[in-house]
């Protein structure tokens, strides 16, 4: 029977599933049930899907065969090595900001900031935010006060601005004006140290990470 441990429920339809790569850390993969059709934010590492994600789904009464779309949130490997595995096992659709789209193989969707995309049976906006990679996204889901960043929020690991830091903390800004109670990180980021984040945390989390961004040399 598969371990549920490592699996968090959010909401009726939505579960994050945490993959430990590393002692102490985790990458997550978000998943958006629907009633016939399942969306995935990030695929995570191979190892993820198939030791964790197809087990949980199972667990459900679900089958990986339903996953129809997958939101890539940017081009880091340890949420596009995944997409392997969804292209060998699911007909899904796997979408990505054209910014990051070169480090996806057969891409079928190049994402742009302000469109929308349907994830189980939710509709997200795509805003682009810049900072991390270069086509780094968030999801928005305006009417649920819910904001999936992947790895657009850094922390303390200042060190994963790879871009103009200006550029990375007005991404952050942007973010603020947005009505969020419930905001979904890829990884336990400090200082809050912890990937999902409810009520005032999330702002919180933007602000340390602003602050501690304008610190760098």
């Amino acid at each position: 029977m598969f371990g549920m441990e490592n699996v968090e429920r959010i909401a009726e339809d939505l579960y994050f599933v945490k993959y430990a790569h590393r002692e102490g850390t985790f990458v997550g993969i978000t998943v958006v049930l629907g009633k016939r059709k399942i969306g995935l934010i990030d695929t995570g590492f191979e190892k993820a899907l198939i030791d964790q994600l197809f087990p949980f789904l199972q667990e459900l009464g679900r089958s990986p065969e339903e996953i129809n779309f997958v939101a890539i949130t940017h081009r880091d490997r340890d949420h596009i090595q995944g997409c392997k595995v969804i292209r060998e096992k699911t007909k899904a659709k796997i979408a990505i900001h054209e910014l990051d789209a070169e480090a996806v193989e057969g891409v079928d969707v190049k994402l742009k900031n302000g469109e929308y995309v349907e994830l189980g049976d939710r509709k997200f906006e795509v805003i682009h935010s810049p900072g991390h990679t270069p086509g780094n996204i968030c999801l928005y889901q305006k009417e649920k006060q819910l904001l999936i960043v992947g790895d657009s929020l850094c922390g303390e690991r200042v060190n994963l601005i790879r871009m103009d830091k200006d550029l990375y903390i007005n991404s952050i800004k942007r973010l603020l004006d947005l009505d969020v109670r419930l905001l979904i990180q890829s990884h336990p980021r400090k200082p809050l140290g912890k990937a999902i984040l409810v009520g005032k945390e999330p702002r919180e989390m933007m602000l340390a990470s602003i602050s501690l961004a304008e610190k760098m040399g």
